[in-house]
C-alpha cells in the first residue's frame, strides 16, 4: 500500500526522502523498516557487521527481500554516519535502539547535526532524546 496525503494525492519522489533505520532487527525496529518499505520510500538499514545472531540474520534478509538497502558500520563512528548521511542524502532517520545501546545514539545524534539533509529524526525511546538535550 502506497502512502497519500491526508487529500488523498500521492507524494512525488521528492516528498518521499531517503530513509534510515537504525535497530531494524530488533522487534519494533523491523515493524518500522516494513511500513517504511510498504510507503514506497527508499529505505537503508544500519546493520551492524559484528551481529552473529539467526533470527537477526534472518530479519535482515527478510528486509532485503522487501527491498531494503544494507548499510554494514556502527552508530557510535560519527565519522562513518556523518558519510553515510551525506552520500545516501538520508533526510530521515528513525532509531529503534534499544536496551545497552541507547545511549549510542548520542555519535549518531553529533552526526545528523554535521550533515545539511537530515530532516527528521525520530527516536524510539525518548530516554536518549532528553538525556542528549539535558
Amino acid at each position: 500500500m502506497k502512502s497519500t496525503h491526508m487529500n488523498g494525492s500521492y507524494p512525488n519522489e521528492s516528498e518521499t526522502g531517503q530513509t534510515l533505520v537504525i535497530g531494524s532487527s530488533g522487534f519494533i525496529g523491523r515493524f518500522i523498516t516494513e511500513a517504511c518499505l510498504d510507503s514506497g520510500r527508499p529505505t537503508y538499514i544500519l546493520v551492524r557487521s559484528s551481529s552473529n545472531s539467526p533470527s537477526k540474520a534472518s530479519t535482515i534478509k527478510f528486509l532485503q527481500d522487501k527491498g531494503a538497502i544494507v548499510v554494514y558500520g556502527s552508530i557510535t563512528d560519527q565519522e562513518f554516519m556523518e558519510k553515510v548521511l551525506r552520500e545516501y542524502k538520508i533526510e530521515v532517520v528513525i532509531s529503534a535502539v534499544g536496551g545497552e545501546s541507547i545511549l549510542d545514539q548520542f555519535s549518531l545524534i553529533e552526526a545528523i547535526k554535521n550533515v545539511n539533509t537530515v530532516k527528521v529524526y525520530l527516536c524510539s525511546n525518548i530516554y536518549a532524546c532528553v538525556c542528549y538535550v539535558m
